[in-house]
């Protein structure tokens, strides 16, 4: 029923006074209802995909088949990219003689890189990453529980069932704009406001999970991290255990790793690597933080050289290429996502075709600051072992405008101060070996961004 999988991604792009008024008739449509035939289908698939490799190779090297098909048949663009490969019989091996795209090329392409028929279609943007721009393209309007499925069968690996309460922190609008909280029942969210975040607000918001037994937080590393922080701060624990944290759109630090299993004692992180785009889906392995591996089911990922050729070695570096199939409107075909990872394995025909990699770097925010001889030091360097250095600090960041100089942002817990702040930029700066002189400067928030993220790396030096 396609018009179902349209619905869940109408009602979330919803206007907010339109969406308060369907909500509650919507939590009371059933599940089988609510997600539609197709979220079961390709859940039961996913989970068949991890223990049949060979479903898993058969199933993506038909969805390949069939999108290069659809992409030539429907554009004059993929038609004369793709050439005569689009129409041969393709094994997956094969994808690597496809020419690469990047966004620049989509950009350019606009619409003429469109296949089906806009009513079938949403626009969609990238957030933009330093001086480039946002990026506009187009998405099926019914890939929301496509997507889904993916999403939720990552986060049973902490027990969660499609329907279980979240708590999520990520850069909501509330209508009480002096609101901590709000609950959606329809998606099953207690929306919980990023900014302010202050002890109050905390106490606030865990009462709120308290009373209504939520067992999942879901939202940005940052933001769950700060929430996390003023518990621990205020020596509270929940009542009612924590069983997952499902971080988003940001990288996930050791540090936080360790303030989470402080606070949340019962709770398993299970991250994801995702994009705008859609094209490829990627869960961190089981005791391996940082290591990923990709759903062949959702995309083909691709892990390339500067020159364009498969990384192949373990430990090299490459970009990162991705081939999606959940969203083919508009398709996106060897897609340079501009990320950056690690070779563990390469995808293979043994493996189900799943490419696994570690330290992926984001295209958004550079994660590194700049040493006064221009070497990079790299945000996880930048993370004390000795968690005492942080006493004193509610919040923290950095910031960066000319090469060897940084300034370390800080908002003091209670008893905290400049004291606290220029014990840590002193550890800092023997731990880089005097290559970064570090500045304090006290600040009375950490400013979020226009959707609730907090940047841990404010890097402003051209280039």
């Amino acid at each position: 029923m396609r018009i179902v999988d349209i619905a869940r991604s109408a009602y979330t792009s919803t206007p907010a006074p339109i969406r308060r008024r369907l909500a509650p008739l919507v939590a009371l449509v059933p599940r089988s209802l609510k997600y539609g035939p197709a979220f079961e289908r390709w859940r039961r698939d996913i989970k068949r995909s991890e223990v049949e490799p060979a479903f898993a190779v058969d199933r993506a090297q038909s969805q390949l088949q069939a999108l290069l098909t659809k992409a030539s048949a429907g554009s004059a663009f993929w038609r004369n990219l793709l050439g005569a490969a689009a129409f041969a019989t393709f094994e997956l091996e094969a994808l690597a003689s496809v020419p690469i795209t990047t966004k620049q090329m989509m950009r350019e392409a606009g619409d003429a890189a469109r296949v089906d028929a806009l009513p079938a279609l949403i626009q969609a943007t990238t957030s933009g990453s330093n001086a480039e721009a946002p990026f506009e393209f187009l998405i099926d309007a019914d890939r929301s529980v496509r997507e889904f499925a993916f999403v939720t069968t990552a986060w049973g690996r902490a027990g969660y069932r499609p329907g279980d309460a979240r708590a999520v922190l990520r850069g909501f609008r509330l209508d009480d704009a002096n609101a901590s909280h709000q609950w959606d029942p329809a998606l099953g969210e207690l929306r919980l406001a990023v900014f302010p975040l202050g002890p109050a607000e905390a106490a606030a918001m865990a009462d709120e999970i308290e009373r209504r037994r939520v067992s999942y937080i879901h939202g940005y590393p940052s933001a769950i991290e700060l929430f996390a922080r003023h518990l621990n701060n205020a020596g509270r624990r929940l009542a009612h255990p924590v069983r997952g944290i499902f971080p988003i759109s940001e990288p996930v630090f050791a540090h936080q790793r360790d303030l989470f299993a402080k606070v949340f004692q019962q709770a398993e992180v299970v991250p994801f690597y995702g994009m705008s785009e859609k094209v490829a889906f990627a869960v961190e392995r089981r005791g391996e933080p940082g290591v990923y591996t990709f759903e062949p089911l959702y995309g083909l990922a691709e892990l390339v050289d500067d020159a364009g050729q498969p990384v192949a070695t373990p430990g090299a570096e490459g970009r990162l290429l991705g081939t999606g199939f959940i969203s083919t409107g508009m398709p996106f075909i060897r897609y340079d996502t501009g990320d950056r990872a690690r070779l563990v394995e390469a995808a293979t025909r043994e493996n189900g075709w799943r490419l696994t990699v570690r330290d992926i770097a984001p295209r958004r925010k550079p994660d590194f600051l700049i040493a006064g001889d221009g070497g990079k030091i790299v945000a996880t360097d930048l993370v004390p072992e000795d968690v005492t250095l942080l006493r004193g600090l509610a919040e923290w960041q950095f910031a960066q405008g000319s090469p060897g100089v940084a300034t370390l942002r800080f908002v003091p817990a209670a008893n905290g101060g400049a004291s606290n702040a220029e014990r840590l930029a002193n550890a800092l700066e023997r731990r880089t070996d005097g290559r970064l002189r570090f500045n304090i400067e006290q600040v009375a928030s950490i400013t979020s961004g226009a959707h609730g993220k907090r940047a841990f790396i404010i890097q402003n030096i051209a280039g």
